[in-house]
């Protein structure tokens, strides 16, 4: 079987993690919630499970395959599932160096936040921030976290690269309790390999970055 990662969508869900991490969240929300990944003037519709730490983002790519990211806390827990096919294969290393987990004189070599205000967004008071990555290269994001999930619903890069930049809004948010199975490889899915090495050069999901 061929792999087909829609780096865009992937892009969008590993940037966040690090930012969860420097805004100092307490990965406590459980919701559900619809987002649209805008990359370029390219919208890709998200169904996003949010339980503490893990997560699971739902859509279809550009050749019609529905495909699942879990991911969950620590090394190894990131996998893309392939429903069509039961079969899955975990995120490649190089595509998933996240900061998360790390001491806090580790994040201060990432970027530096500071809390820009507060705002109202779907229902849901806000703290607004600022972080501005090391890597002036990556420029800046704004993120609003709802203090009721201690999560971000929304998200903007600004001057930072127009490829791989981060622009993502929850909506539709509904509070609910999630099953654990939501957030595991199902027993009967098979293993495949991740895309090769070689595939690199080719803007696939092995050369994502997040700062």
């Amino acid at each position: 079987m061929k792999i087909r990662v829609c780096r865009k969508w992937v892009v969008a869900l590993v940037a966040s993690t690090p930012l969860m991490t420097l805004v100092g969240l307490s990965w406590s929300a459980q919701f559900t919630a619809e987002t649209t990944i805008d990359q370029l003037g390219q919208k890709q519709k998200v169904k996003l499970y949010v339980k503490g730490e893990k997560m699971r983002e739902e859509t279809v790519d550009v050749f019609g395959q529905k495909q699942i990211l879990i991911t969950g806390p620590g090394k190894g827990q990131t996998f893309i599932l392939y429903p069509e096919t039961k079969t899955y294969t975990p995120l490649p290393a190089a595509a998933a160096q996240s900061p998360i987990g790390q001491d806090e004189e580790a994040l201060k070599k990432i970027g530096i936040r500071r809390k820009i205000g507060q705002e109202d967004l779907n229902g849901y008071l806000c703290d607004k921030y600022e972080i501005a990555f090391h890597n002036k290269y990556r420029g800046k994001i704004i993120v609003w976290v709802a203090r009721k999930l201690d999560y971000p619903i929304q998200m903007i890069q600004v001057d930072g690269p127009p490829i791989g930049a981060v622009d993502r809004k929850l909506t539709s948010i509904k509070e609910e309790d999630l099953d654990d199975t939501l957030f595991r490889v199902p027993d009967d899915y098979r293993k495949i390999k991740p895309p090769a090495q070689g595939g690199c050069g080719l803007n696939l999901v092995c050369t994502v970055r997040f700062y």
